[in-house]
């Protein structure tokens, strides 16, 4: 699976394929997923990483690629 966040092109629809979009116009900003995951580290310790999925914990960064939020 892959996602991109740039605007469509006309080689980003393939037949019936289109491949997945981070964000889509009008939907939530990347400001609004970062604000979102900074509030869940704070609240419990842990969130999910806005990069890979995986958990982004609030002593040691993401587990799963070594994101921060800072």
């Amino acid at each position: 699976m892959s996602a991109v966040a740039t605007a469509p092109s006309e080689h980003t629809v393939t037949g019936e394929h289109r491949a997945t979009r981070l964000f889509e116009a009008g939907a939530r900003t990347l400001e609004d997923v970062v604000l979102e995951r900074w509030d869940e580290l704070i609240a419990s310790g842990r969130a999910e990483c806005p990069v890979c999925g995986g958990y982004i914990h609030a002593a040691s960064g993401c587990e799963g690629c070594g994101s921060e939020l800072s």
